[in-house]
């Protein structure tokens, strides 16, 4: 395969933001048929590589070929036009429109007078997700899709023609595609990549779980700081080599809990239920605490984070704040409490994309910085700027958000909580499309808070993140917490088992520390 010309190869490729050089002299090329693994910490440089690639930038230097040929790629028209397909790790799906709607948006099948043939239009979308076997009705509404189904709909439109529904991409990058998915769902991805790549196409896959690099990878580029350190077949390198080329230096620790003695309690929630979310859920956050959250999509993880910061109103229960019954009614109330909230989705409910970063981390403090009702500038950075150096967020503190890396947006949300007040955290997916070397670090910040006397709920589909970091776990399924867990209890079997309601206790049934076993 390799003996064969390129189909794509970037040469020497530069860019430059304000205050940071974000690719330093980048080269990249791509087999057909070749799954090219690209690794590196958040803010190494390969989201903005791969925009160069797509379209949504234009490099200040350096080149790029297609099968031989140099070319300019104007915008994100152009790279389409070239058979450059990217899948961005934040979905760019439209939630107001249909499955179908979006996975043909701007390529509707129309009759006389530009009317859009629906009859057209479902059957293509049938076909297409039949032969990616995603059981997904093409008329259903986006924004009724679940995160893992809105993800395989990212992918099917990016694998579809304006005639017959088949593969379009000569080139796909996939950048974190599996954040979202299932067991079940990464298997039935794996087995489309591998499809994908016996007729030909050339893939570029960005991640940061190590193990999928080789189950289906081929060769791997790694970058650090915007270089090239190294690329290499993936059978001439072992995990631990590249974690070593990413950060440079040995992650030896992956989960580094730091054990901290029971305080108060901080949080207590008896008998919460939501229609169609949350049933009967009763548990005990105490000081000094992580909590871990486990359980299958759909099972009511992230409702409950929702429910506790005030986002979502439920039908029945209480909530006790350091023995008080609290009442909120929206995210404001829980602000002022001291609980904050690191959503699931960041990009949607976390940031302000076009706000900075500066910005970002004052908005929840307003009422505190604000001088005769005007937000002070001065009073931003000051809040600011000790934040962005002790978390390192990889830019300057004037730029917007939407700029940033994936694990730098997430940094700043954390920032945003840092800055005051905050006794209750509540950590929905924290590490998702998070480095090795930035997990460690969020880590790190979850020991810290927690000995300072703050309790953290996480909520994680990483199981070795959850037996890794929690002292006790709460699985759930289908609205009720089915099993808690201690620590030196806890294991990947028993967690599973109890997510599918198979094993580990009475659902429903009180702990003695009001934890519902």
């Amino acid at each position: 395969m390799t003996a064969q010309p390129p189909v794509l190869e970037m040469r020497g490729i530069r860019k430059a933001f304000p205050g940071v050089v974000a690719l330093d002299g980048v080269d990249l090329s791509l087999h057909a048929g070749e799954v090219h693994m690209l690794l590196g910490e958040n803010g190494a440089g390969k989201s903005t590589l791969m925009k160069i690639l797509s379209g949504a930038y234009r490099r200040d230097d350096g080149e790029i070929l297609i099968h031989g040929a140099r070319v300019d790629i104007e915008g994100p028209a152009d790279a389409l036009a070239r058979g450059i397909r990217v899948i961005y790790q934040e979905l760019t799906l439209v939630p107001q429109l249909s499955v179908a709607e979006n996975i043909f948006l701007g390529a509707l099948p129309a009759r006389r007078l530009g009317i859009v043939d629906r009859r057209a239009l479902h059957a293509r979308t049938a076909r297409l997700l039949d032969d990616l076997s995603l059981a997904i009705e093409p008329r259903t509404r986006v924004s009724r899709l679940g995160l893992a189904q809105r993800q395989m709909v990212e992918i099917a439109k990016a694998l579809a023609t304006d005639s017959d529904g088949g593969p379009a991409a000569t080139v796909l990058v996939m950048d974190e595609p599996t954040s979202a998915l299932t067991n079940r769902e990464v298997k039935q991805l794996f087995g489309l990549i591998h499809r994908l790549a016996s007729r030909g196409v050339a893939i570029v896959y960005i991640t940061h779980r190590m193990d999928e690099v080789f189950r289906i990878g081929e060769r791997v580029t790694v970058l650090r700081d915007g270089r090239v350190v190294a690329t290499h077949a993936l059978n001439e390198v072992t995990v631990s080599e590249l974690v070593r080329m990413m950060a440079n230096r040995d992650v030896a620790e992956h989960f580094p809990k730091v054990q901290v003695p029971r305080g108060p309690e901080l949080l207590r929630v008896e008998r919460l239920s939501r229609a169609g979310a949350l049933d009967d859920i009763s548990f005990t956050l105490y000081a000094g605490e992580v909590l871990g959250v486990a359980g299958l999509l759909g099972a009511g993880r992230t409702e409950l984070a929702r429910a506790i910061a005030g986002a979502d109103r439920f039908d029945s229960g209480h909530l006790y704040l350091s023995g008080a019954a609290a009442t909120l009614k929206s995210p404001a109330d829980a602000i002022k409490r001291g609980i904050g909230l690191l959503p699931e989705d960041r990009k949607a409910e976390g940031l302000v994309a076009g706000l900075t970063v500066t910005r970002n981390v004052a908005l929840p403090h307003g009422r505190r910085l604000a001088k005769l009702g005007v937000l002070s500038p001065r009073g931003e950075e000051k809040l600011a700027r000790p934040l962005s150096d002790e978390l390192r967020i990889k830019a300057t503190r004037t730029q917007p958000v939407r700029l940033l890396s994936g694990g730098n947006q997430q940094k700043v949300v954390l920032a945003k909580w840092l800055a005051g007040g905050v006794r209750v955290f509540i950590f929905d997916e924290p590490t998702r499309g998070v480095d090795v070397g930035a997990k460690v670090e969020i880590y790190n910040l979850m020991n810290r808070l927690t000995a300072e006397g703050a309790g953290i709920i996480m909520i994680s589909s990483e199981l070795p993140e959850l037996l890794g970091m929690s002292d006790r776990i709460l699985v759930m399924h289908h609205g009720r917490i089915h099993t808690t867990l201690e620590r030196d209890a806890a294991n990947e079997e028993r967690v599973v088992s109890a997510a599918l309601g198979l094993d580990g206790g009475t659902p429903g049934q009180p702990t003695p520390d009001g934890a519902a076993g």
